[in-house]
Order: structure tokens, then sequence, then C-alpha cells
């Protein structure tokens, strides 16, 4: 689980989230007005994502652009921070709070390049700092650095692989401790690769799904694959028995209960069309069966979010942009409610950003009854607070009460009360006066 995030000149953010950092907990909300800042702080873990996972080891920053990437945070120039006091942009996360990755880069022209990787595992600190003629230097316990740019070691930059890897002439001159710090970065990279992203749009639905029986590695940014792992999971062929997690129509069972929990639907099942590869993916609602398509938008945008927490591996992280739209408040609240019982049955944790009220004051009935603790959740407000933007921390205790509840967190339902209340009495007063005329 990913246990901090720390970002330095990132979009609307300057210095203020580096240190200590923003605390991340098995269900962690973003929320706060439009354009405040609130999707850059889940872009900057998806950003290494792709950086990780660029199938060429020499790309210092991948910022995005094409289909196959999560996100596309623009050029190096627009990606930092207007107000930036330098031009350094800092990347940090720590993992179930044992070990930790950071890296800064440097501009250079119209590129980013790696300044500084440091990889910490408890007070054992690996690093490789660029320098002056582009090389770098490497420090790690017990190893003592020689010259860089000897004839030696003409040909051997060092450069870092990807962002997070040291290469493999940097690890072979680390000695022992190159062995270590290649097994960190590895389990580094291997928890953020394992990230799983849910963006803000989901696919429309379809009126069948083509299937040629592989299971789908990922659902997709846009959840177009969800069917495809419901029809995987519906034919498997897992040693786990029926009903068990990973065993046949597992995955079809978990859906179809929580949609039934949602309100949206009382059952989803899986028809073959013939003797086709094409499936046809149905829901009941009471005695009544309609193809996806043919039922509420709704189910259909919430649908991968449910089949998501389920599909991951347990432990895994999901971040995901409004789960809730275009969802009933009932079935809003419903997403809080899946998102602790999965946090606490399968590890999964859940970094989201949302903008539903109805999900927030089911999470802090959760607190008050229980169910979930202080230490389950980190609630964050975002508001920009010129030239940046501004994040405060929710302090809520065991019963889920607001210590410090921003002013029109949620609008002004009280001002729009009072505001209805004094416009009918005028109306009221006017319609009498009228009449006794």
């Amino acid at each position: 689980m990913l246990t901090r995030l720390r970002i330095k000149n990132f979009k609307a953010w300057g210095d203020q989230l580096w240190q200590p950092g923003v605390r991340l907990a098995p269900v962690t909300l973003f929320l706060g007005p439009n354009s405040a800042g609130k999707t850059s702080l889940l872009h900057a873990p998806l950003l290494l994502k792709q950086t990780f996972e660029s199938p060429d080891r020499t790309i210092e920053l991948n910022t995005g652009g094409q289909p196959t990437d999560l996100v596309d945070v623009g050029t190096a120039e627009s990606l930092l921070f207007d107000g930036a006091k330098d031009d350094t942009l800092g990347l940090a996360f720590g993992l179930d709070g044992e070990c930790e990755y950071e890296a800064t880069f440097s501009r250079g022209g119209a590129a980013l390049n790696v300044a500084r990787l440091a990889l910490r595992q408890g007070d054992r600190v690996f690093t490789a700092t660029r320098q002056s003629k582009g090389g770098y230097l490497l420090e790690a316990p017990g190893y003592a650095p020689g010259m860089l740019g000897g004839r030696r070691d003409a040909k051997r930059t060092y450069q870092p692989e990807r962002a997070v890897a040291f290469s493999a002439e940097a690890v072979a001159a680390l000695g022992p401790a190159g062995t270590e710090a290649q097994d960190l970065s590895l389990r580094l990279r291997q928890a953020v690769t394992e990230l799983s992203y849910l963006g803000p749009l989901r696919g429309f639905p379809e009126r069948t799904y083509l299937w040629n029986g592989a299971e789908p590695r990922g659902l997709g940014k846009n959840g177009e694959k969800a069917a495809h792992a419901l029809l995987a999971s519906a034919n498997s062929r897992a040693k786990a028995r029926d009903g068990e997690e990973g065993g046949r129509g597992w995955l079809v069972q978990q859906v179809s209960r929580w949609l039934e929990a949602l309100g949206v639907a009382d059952e989803l099942s899986l028809e073959r069309q013939g003797g086709s590869r094409h499936y046809e993916i149905q829901v009941r609602r009471g005695a009544r069966k309609s193809n996806l398509m043919d039922v509420g938008f709704g189910i259909s945008q919430v649908l991968p979010m449910v089949v998501l927490a389920h599909f991951v591996p347990r432990g895994a992280t999901i971040i995901a942009e409004q789960p809730e739209i275009h969802l009933h408040p009932r079935a809003q609240t419903g997403l809080a409610v899946l998102m602790a019982s999965v946090a606490k049955s399968r590890g999964v944790q859940f970094i989201v950003e949302t903008h539903s009220e109805h999900l927030f004051r089911r999470l802090q009935y959760l607190l008050a009854a229980g169910e979930l603790t202080p230490e389950d959740c980190a609630l964050y407000y975002v508001e920009r607070d010129e030239p940046s933007a501004k994040l405060t921390a929710l302090a809520a205790n065991e019963y889920g009460q607001i210590a410090n509840w921003p002013a029109q967190f949620f609008g002004d339902a009280m001002g729009e009360t009072e505001r209805q209340v004094k416009k009918i009495l005028e109306r009221k007063r006017a319609e009498r006066g009228g009449a006794g005329g």
C-alpha cells in the first residue's frame, strides 16, 4: 500500500507538499471545487507508472501523449508549477511505511532529466546524483565512490533506467549494495506498476461483447475491459472451488451482489449469443431482464468500478476519478460501503477524487459506526490559494465528526435553505397583499 505521496513544483503545486507530504490510507478521498488541483495529486503516481512501464529503458520521464498512456501532462514547461522557485520537479512516494522512492528532475530544454534518484529502506539510502557533465555520482552504504569521468568510467554515466532503477553498470559498481538497491528498486517499481486507474469518463455500454477467451491484464483507463473480465471469470477453469475467490464465476457473483447493494440492479448475468464469441450482459430488476444497453446509463458507468474492486490482486491500489458519476444518491453512498468493505476484506487501497457529498457522508457514518477508524481514512479538501493550490487535511475523529469543516465545503446548503424560506415568505406576503387589494 502507498502510505505517503510527495510532490514538488507539479502542476498547481509548489513545494508545500514536498515535506512531509500527504498521508495515504486504505481509503483516501480528495474533495474540493473544480480546477483546484485534486486531479494533479492522482496523476503524479500515474505519471511514474507509465514511466516505469516504458519499453525505453533510458526514458527520463514519460509525460504522455500516446494512446496507451494513462495521463498526458504536457511539456516540461506546462508541467512545472508557474511560481516555482527553481526548475526542479519532485516526485516521491512511501510504501508500507518501510521504504521510499524519491526523484527530482531538472529541466533541460523541453525535457526533464533525472537530477537525483534516492531509494530508502529504513536508514539505508541509495542515490544517483547528476553531475555537471551529465554523469551520475553513486552513493550507497559501504560504497566509496571513485572519480567520475576518469578513464576507467568514461563510458559509464550510471544514468538511472526509467527514473527508478540503477543501471546494470551502477549495480555492478556498487558491489553488494548494488543487489540491495536493485531489489528495493524492483519492489518500488512493482508497487507502482500494479496501480489500477479508472478515469472520470467510462465507455458507453455495448449491445454485445466479442470475447477471445483471454483474461484481460487490466480494465483500461475507461473501464472498457470490464465485460471481458466478467466473461473470463464466468468461464474460468481455476482450481478454486466455485464461489471462492478466483474460482469460476466468483467475480460475476461479487459484482452482482454489489450492484444489488448499490440499488441499481438485482442481478447481472452473461448470455452467449448462439455458438458465437459474442456475449450479452443482462441486468435483472425484479422479474424483468434487460440488455445492459437498455437500462439506466448509471449502471454501465459504475460497473467498471465494482468490477475493478474485485478484479485487482489483493493489496493492490486503485486510483479513481469521480466514481459516482451518473449515480443517484443511494448508489453514491453505496460506493463508500464498497470501498470500506473491499479495503478490509481484500486489502485493496482506494485513492479517489470525488464531488459526492453522499459518498463522504456515508464514510462519516462508517466511522461513527466503528466500521472504519480514522487511521483507515485520509480525507482532504483542495482549493485554490493563488498562485498555488492548497490542501487541508480534514480532522475526522472516531465518530466521523470533522473538527475543521471548510466554509461552503459542499456549497452553501444552509444558505440556500434560508434564501428559499425568505423568498417563500416574500411571495406569500405579496400574494396576501394582492388579494386584499
